[in-house]
């Protein structure tokens, strides 16, 4: 069989509603841990979750570097009226390398930091490490979906709401809640020559959100 590309396109809907499971059942999960969060000295907390989760692409790239990608293929971007900060990889990446890139800011200030937020009692890691985990979710749906295919690559669209998966298997036949598949056709590498774009990637949007989030934190603080 000829290898195919799949173009995958996420249910941001379904994402969002699994996220908020995630975020329900960790909470009930803290609250048994710890049951004093305190929530009112909690300074800044709005833009330490943006720099946090910016940290959590910034930990992709870094995957995607120790799985054998390209450092200038790396590109990041934030679109917040989607609802979303995203790392790309311009480049056809094998299964390891993207792997090891959804993996890790589940890892690293997810699971980790929450354990040390609850051995050194720090309230502010806590609740960042939750939301992290809460923001790792898809990135655990993708990471078993595409480990349970013996041999694939992936790849991007120039969208930075979709991905591709290059393989021999029949992949329709492997479903989802949470990403569907847009287009199948026979592999062309020329398909995966990407367009160039900025490093960093801002909207307007979204950078009148940030600064709305960064004064919104300095008004919290002086009340």
């Amino acid at each position: 069989m000829k290898e195919k590309s799949y173009v995958y396109k996420f249910n941001l809907v379904a994402a969002n509603i699994f996220s908020i499971v995630i975020l329900v059942l960790l909470g009930i999960i803290t609250f048994i841990i710890k049951r004093n969060i305190f929530f009112g000295e909690l300074k800044f907390m709005l833009t330490s979750m943006l720099l946090y989760f910016a940290l959590h692409e910034v930990l992709h790239g870094i995957g995607y570097i120790l799985g054998g990608a390209k450092p200038k293929s790396v590109y990041f971007g934030i679109a917040l009226e989607k609802g979303i900060l995203y790392c790309l990889c311009r480049e056809e990446v094998k299964k390891k390398c993207i792997l090891t890139s959804l993996q890790m800011p589940f890892t690293v200030i997810g699971v980790i930091t929450y354990i040390i937020a609850i051995i050194i009692n720090n309230d502010l890691l806590l609740l960042l490490s939750i939301a992290n985990l809460v923001g790792a979710s898809m990135d655990l749906v993708m990471f078993f979906y595409i480990a349970r295919i013996k041999k694939v690559r992936y790849s991007e669209t120039d969208a930075n709401d979709e991905f591709v998966l290059i393989s021999k298997e029949d992949l329709t036949k492997r479903k989802s809640l949470f990403f569907k598949i847009k287009e199948v056709k026979d592999y062309n590498k020329k398909d995966f020559e990407f367009k160039k774009m900025r490093r960093i990637t801002i909207s307007k949007f979204s950078l009148v959100g940030l600064i709305v989030v960064i004064l919104l934190d300095l008004m919290l603080v002086f009340l």
